[in-house]
């Protein structure tokens, strides 16, 4: 699937909009506020020099989704994946994340990798991140709390530059220590 990424250029009210039309389950806030998303924007949650967001677009140019890549200053960045429910399970999603991976790595040279987290029983991205490469590296037991407070498991990927580079996957060594 080809899509097409344009830079968020500061279209608040665009974004208001995308993420109040539908709940996001897998997401620390499923139904965020438009204050606390203008808020967040006036704190450089979506554009700074730490942070980057791109819209997704559809069909038409309509914004199916955002790509928001976060702790660009440190060592491994992070992204942040939302797509409109209508724009689920076409292959949107992978793709986008392809864009994302081969975004970081051309974009900026000294990144090694790429991390992405989600919990465990979101099947949908966590197939996605299988499909584009990257590798299960944690488990991390009742460690992502939903908004009813209910503890879920939180699953860690990560994609080394050398195996987006191959086209490999350097498996995890779950077993490097003894007893």
């Amino acid at each position: 699937m080809n899509i097409q990424i344009e830079e968020f250029r500061g279209e608040i009210e665009d974004l208001v909009a995308f993420l109040t039309a539908e709940a996001w389950p897998f997401h620390g806030v499923s139904q965020p506020k438009p204050e606390q998303i203008r808020e967040n924007h006036q704190n450089g949650t979506y554009d700074s020099g730490d942070c980057k967001t791109f819209w997704i677009l559809g069909e038409n140019g309509q914004k199916a989704g955002f790509i928001r890549f976060y702790d660009l200053e440190d060592g491994t960045p992070l992204f942040d994946l939302r797509l409109s429910y209508a724009s689920r399970a076409a292959g949107m999603g992978t793709a986008a994340v392809k864009w994302a991976v081969g975004h970081i790595f051309s974009a900026y040279p000294d990144k090694v990798r790429i991390e992405g987290n989600t919990r465990r029983d979101n099947y949908a991205m966590r197939g996605v991140f299988h499909k584009c490469g990257f590798i299960k590296e944690a488990h991390f037991r009742k460690a992502w709390p939903d908004e009813a407070g209910t503890l879920h498991d939180a699953i860690g990927y990560g994609i080394l530059r050398e195996d987006w580079e191959s086209g490999s996957a350097t498996p995890v060594d779950w077993n490097d220590y003894e007893y």
